[in-house]
């Protein structure tokens, strides 16, 4: 390759390289309050030609808000400070200090590592230069999905055949998947029995080696509480110890997993 075509390549990769990065930036920050799924009005203040000191109650609400944003419309206004109240007392103070034309709208505010809690009220100092509308709109959070330990078995020598008993717990549950450890485990099928007297027979019919899980086996859509779960192996051949197992479960109503399936992953 020639200096010249060198030079070139590199010089195509410096151009490029900033602009996707300003094509993410603006994707983000390019949030739209209609945007129902994401965004939600948390208030309004309404402000004349002086300036002013306003208090918005949020309180106690459905879910919480990883980031902030907020519209100017009808005039112009240089918003000075915001202060974010929390639901536990804690608070944080932003200094903004910049004019907002009418018509225009903030980027998202992170709320960082309080993003997790609830919002109790936002205080903002501001100057209008005319009668101002500011709206404020939280982004909803975005939840990881948590997997709650229904009980773990020891798997005996040539023994075929376990149970794990559940009980009735907070709420009910759409998945489950299995974590092993100590050996191999051959597993047959797992026998799911609810509350109500029904029950779901789940094939998995897969070697699961030790240190891995399977992926996420969705049970039936109806909202039904575990009371036991019965496992049906192949026997383990090891005198010492057998293997571990492990059931997991997912609460339905939960954030979003990838597809089901009995096979196992590391």
């Amino acid at each position: 390759m020639s200096k010249r075509s060198f030079l070139a390549i590199v010089c195509a990769i410096a151009v490029v390289m900033p602009l996707t990065s300003a094509e993410a930036q603006r994707s983000r920050d390019d949030w739209r309050p209609d945007n129902r799924t994401d965004w939600e009005l948390l208030g309004t203040a309404q402000i004349g030609t002086r300036l002013e000191r306003d208090v918005i109650e949020v309180g106690r609400r459905e879910g919480r808000f990883q980031s902030l944003g907020f519209t100017v419309t009808g005039g112009d206004a240089r918003i000075e400070d915001l202060k974010i109240v929390y639901g536990g007392g804690e608070s944080e103070e932003l200094r903004v200090r910049e004019v907002f034309k009418a018509g225009t709208r903030s980027r998202p505010i992170d709320l960082g590592g309080r993003g997790g809690s609830f919002i109790q009220r936002i205080e903002i100092t501001y100057r209008a230069f005319g009668p101002v509308k500011i709206e404020f709109y939280g982004e909803k959070r975005r939840e990881v999905a948590q997997w709650a330990q229904l009980g773990c078995q020891r798997v005996g020598f040539l023994e075929t055949k376990d149970q794990i008993r559940v009980g009735r717990r907070e709420g009910a549950f759409r998945a489950l998947k299995l974590q092993v450890s100590d050996g191999t485990l051959r597993l047959n099928r797992l026998r799911v029995l609810f509350t109500d007297r029904t029950s779901q027979v789940l094939d998995v019919r897969a070697a699961i080696p030790k240190g891995t899980e399977t992926r996420a086996i969705d049970l039936d859509g109806r909202r039904r509480t575990i009371e036991r779960i019965e496992l049906e192996y192949l026997p383990s051949l090891n005198l010492k110890k057998g293997p571990e197992v492990c059931v997991l479960a997912l609460e339905a109503g939960g954030p979003g997993f990838g597809p089901g399936g009995g096979g196992p992953r590391r």
